[in-house]
């Protein structure tokens, strides 16, 4: 985490992880909460373990991503939840293109 905290210090920098926004640089100028509906994110997975050749049925990616989502938002230190400054950007019905566009008009609109 101090690591983290010294990059971001010295370099414009874009980070991803679960605690980025409330814990690790909780004064960050932007902060996005990417989320998606649990089943499109097992749906999402699934197809990517299928082009790796992976025979996992989808109801186990299903309960595996929901297992994990409980661990991450019950856990006392730093638990997964959206910075309430963070643009919360639902990407259920959406392409890479669509989030990426939005990701980037925000941050145009707030100057950078």
């Amino acid at each position: 985490v101090e690591m983290q905290r010294d990059i971001a210090k010295s370099h414009a920098i874009v980070m991803d992880g679960r605690d980025i926004g409330t814990y690790v640089l909780p004064d960050a100028e932007c902060k996005f909460y990417l989320t998606a509906e649990v089943e499109e994110r097992a749906r999402r997975r699934y197809e990517e373990l299928l082009a790796k050749g992976s025979d996992t049925r989808y109801e186990e990616v299903l309960q595996d991503i929901q297992y994990r989502d409980k661990q991450g938002s019950s856990r006392a230190f730093a638990p997964l939840k959206q910075a309430e400054d963070a643009v919360l950007i639902d990407s259920s019905d959406m392409n890479i293109e669509e989030v990426v566009s939005q990701v980037l008009n925000c941050v145009k609109e707030a100057g950078f």
